[in-house]
């Protein structure tokens, strides 16, 4: 399956049909943090209420349009009063990892909090993250000795963390232009670069594995992608989970149209859309992992 004639890209008709596809999910990604920030702002002139914080419970939602479903959503139920009249309002946050939920929750029930209201509709509130952040470092910090031992990437993967990822986004973009030629019927790149970008692949995911299981250690391995990805962006994360289904998507076209013969040493277009299929979602894996792991909190071992 190839596109009849060329890509022009002032000319949305002329498309291939893969890259609305990966719009879609750009635009998914995007519409919930773009909601929470026009909710931030309009929070930001309302008036000021004294709260409470009535529940802290954690709940592992079934379903949602966010990649993070799969996460742990803290919710906080709260209530304050205006005019003599009470209200009650809800916050909730996405929480990667159990462990890191029970510390958010933790001794949050009965405790006072500034609430933001509609003047015009004051059963309407929101808590603004600033205002949470501050209640959680009015609390009792927790022991050391109960804090689960911290989880550290080596040394000298850290100090190359900014070589794979430039390595990651080079392999992503050129399998990315690869891919599109390949769906026109062309084969874009020299022949060397068929087998480059095959060894590239090993040479990020190799250092995106050992950094990952560094920092995932004993933990559930059902939590894998949102220990590694979890300090990434929306948009990132939208990213891998999308080239990740394209190729599996991509691979069975290609099986079913796999072409007969003329494979010699360049191989024909239809091999070069198979294989860069799976290139995109390795790279842009890679890319998001150690991304991740370079904005990681988590302490360098020098060991």
């Amino acid at each position: 399956m190839t596109v009849a004639g060329p890509i022009v890209w002032s000319s949305p008709s002329t498309w291939p049909w893969v890259v609305y596809v990966w719009a879609a999910f750009v635009l998914i990604g995007a519409a919930k943090p773009t909601w929470r920030w026009i909710q931030r702002g309009r929070g930001e002139s309302w008036p000021l209420a004294d709260g409470r914080i009535d529940s802290a419970q954690i709940s592992k939602p079934t379903f949602s349009l966010s990649v993070k479903s799969g996460h742990y959503l803290a919710e906080l139920l709260y209530s304050y009063s205006f005019a003599g009249v009470s209200y009650s309002g809800r916050y909730t946050r996405d929480i990667p990892t159990a462990d890191e939920a029970e510390e958010f929750v933790r001794d949050l029930q009965g405790k006072a909090i500034a609430v933001h209201y509609n003047p015009e509709k004051p059963s309407r509130s929101a808590l603004l993250e600033r205002d949470v952040e501050l209640l959680l470092q009015s609390r009792t910090p927790v022991p050391p000795a109960s804090l689960p031992p911290p989880r550290s990437i080596p040394s000298l993967i850290s100090s190359l963390l900014p070589i794979f990822i430039a390595l990651s986004v080079v392999g992503l973009v050129l399998s990315l232009w690869v891919h599109l030629g390949a769906v026109m019927g062309q084969r874009v790149a020299p022949e060397s670069f068929f087998w480059i970008l095959h060894i590239g692949i090993f040479v990020v995911w190799l250092p995106a594995m050992l950094v990952a299981q560094r920092l995932v250690g004993t933990m559930n391995r059902k939590d894998f992608w949102k220990v590694v990805l979890k300090n990434s962006p929306d948009w990132m994360r939208y990213m891998v989970y999308a080239f990740g289904g394209y190729a599996m998507v991509n691979f069975l076209l290609f099986i079913v149209n796999a072409p007969n013969g003329e494979n010699g040493a360049n191989p024909p277009a239809a091999v070069w859309r198979g294989f860069s299929g799976h290139w995109m979602a390795f790279y842009s894996a890679a890319l998001a992992i150690l991304y991740s792991a370079s904005r990681s909190s988590a302490p360098v071992d020098h060991s």
